[in-house]
């Protein structure tokens, strides 16, 4: 049971700091469900170092900011 808590904390650590470094970034920003998708398909895919997560959540979200016409 331990390990959707590990899914959980990574996003939301992830997201905090995207956001922390992003002040613009709504909190109901799209890149946030694609956020919480790739971790628990990292999870899946047997990723279960929380701290692994959120740094590979991070590289997520900086890749998804590359492909955005803003």
């Amino acid at each position: 049971m331990a390990e959707p808590d590990i899914v959980e904390t990574a996003f939301s650590r992830a997201w905090s700091v995207y956001r922390l470094i992003n002040k613009s970034v709504a909190d109901n920003d799209a890149r946030r469900s694609s956020l919480e998708r790739f971790i628990r398909q990292r999870w899946e895919a047997g990723d279960n170092e929380a701290e692994l997560l959120v740094v590979e959540g991070l590289k997520h979200l900086k890749k998804l900011e590359g492909t955005s016409d803003e």
